[in-house]
């Protein structure tokens, strides 16, 4: 399986959720995939099937990527929403084994019978805003902002009156999307070992201000194409302006 076979089975072409999918991870060639790693289905303790919600996996890595897999075996669409890549030398985020999973999950999703208008399961990766900057490391980290998941109206129209965030915590990122959802009236639920319980979502700060996009973006390495994943210059050199190039 090849990276675009592999994004075609997670992005399936007439898939309700598929404009969501990020295609980032799938940018490049698997390095190291080769069809013998298999990653273990975990039990979703804590879930309950509720027509009307959709739920946001937010943990570390390949974890993000077996619960998706165990939730579309449940009959949601899991939809990848990883936007920052391997590069070249040392990263701040080693993504070897959520890349390995991603292709082992193409495999198991390819068998599950999922319908096109399934409830999403937006994966994330918990590690996306690690801290551990250094000069000469790949800066593969990234955030979510609000364009990259369904408005609060797209939710409603499509039946979704609750979402469901499988996470110890609600980062921040994440947070300025939530409490959109929240204004117009969707319950939040935070689900873990524990169980779920419904939370209310604070008003973050910066809250649709530009200010706080520019905050972001400008604490991550970007690269010529504009996206997230580059390699963090040495000020001291001659042409630090110019990384290794990396997508997202």
């Amino acid at each position: 399986m090849n990276n675009l076979e592999a994004y075609k089975i997670w992005a399936l072409d007439d898939a309700l959720w598929t404009q969501w999918a990020k295609p980032t991870m799938f940018s490049q060639e698997p390095t190291i995939w080769n069809g013998i790693r298999q990653f273990e289905i975990p039990e979703v303790s804590w879930f309950s099937f509720e027509h009307d919600a959709m739920i946001i996996v937010d943990l570390e890595g390949d974890e993000s990527v077996r619960v998706g897999i165990a939730l579309a075996e449940l009959g949601f669409r899991p939809v990848p929403l990883f936007n920052g890549n391997r590069g070249s030398g040392e990263e701040i985020i080693n993504v070897d084994d959520l890349e390995m999973s991603l292709y082992w999950g193409a495999e198991k999703l390819a068998r599950i019978n999922l319908e096109k208008n399934a409830k999403p399961a937006f994966l994330l990766d918990a590690r996306r805003m690690k801290d551990g900057k250094r000069v000469n490391t790949f800066d593969n980290r990234w955030c979510v902002f609000p364009q990259d998941m369904p408005s609060a109206e797209y939710l409603i129209h499509n039946n979704i009156k609750k979402v469901i965030v499988n996470s110890n915590t609600i980062r921040e990122d994440l947070s300025h999307i939530l409490f959109r959802y929240q204004e117009k009236g969707i319950i939040i639920c935070q689900a873990n070992d524990n169980g779920i319980k419904q939370v209310k979502v604070h008003k973050p700060s910066r809250f649709k201000s530009i200010g706080y996009r520019l905050k972001v973006i400008m604490g991550l390495t970007r690269n010529p194409a504009g996206g997230f994943g580059s390699q963090v210059p040495d000020p001291m050199t001659r042409n630090s302006g110019f990384g290794v190039r990396g997508y997202g």
